[in-house]
């Protein structure tokens, strides 16, 4: 078994953690990225 870090959920296989885990850093990436926009409105 094999547990994502992000949200505790469980998966049989690596591959299918990693196909996961690939959801959860996209979400991350597009936090960064409006967080910067708003930043720069701010201003």
């Amino acid at each position: 078994m094999h547990q994502c870090y992000y949200c505790e959920q469980l998966f049989d296989s690596k591959d299918d953690l990693y196909k996961h885990v690939d959801v959860h850093s996209d979400i991350e990436r597009n936090k960064e990225i409006m967080d910067r926009k708003k930043q720069k409105k701010k201003k």
